[in-house]
């Protein structure tokens, strides 16, 4: 089954300040999340209150929810650690 992955504008929005100076990494994120078409829970992803799993990139956290029922996966968040 493969699934949809959408990105939420808040998730665009982040993320495009992100690639201003750190290009690679977002790449990196987006890769991941691509990723997620195939399998929406990797063995690296987890929980993160109710629907929500966090999946960490490099320095990157993505914040996403799965949906079974519609086959598709929301990135909520890109977050960057220091």
């Amino acid at each position: 089954m493969t699934y949809e992955v959408r990105w939420s504008d808040e998730a665009l929005s982040a993320a495009s300040v992100y690639l201003q100076d750190d290009r690679d990494g977002i790449v990196a994120v987006f890769d991941a999340t691509d990723a997620l078409m195939t399998d929406p829970t990797p063995a690296d992803s987890f929980a993160w209150g109710g629907i929500l799993r966090r999946l960490r990139v490099g320095r990157y956290r993505v914040i996403k929810e799965v949906h079974a029922a519609t086959v598709t996966i929301e990135v909520v968040r890109p977050a960057r650690s220091a």
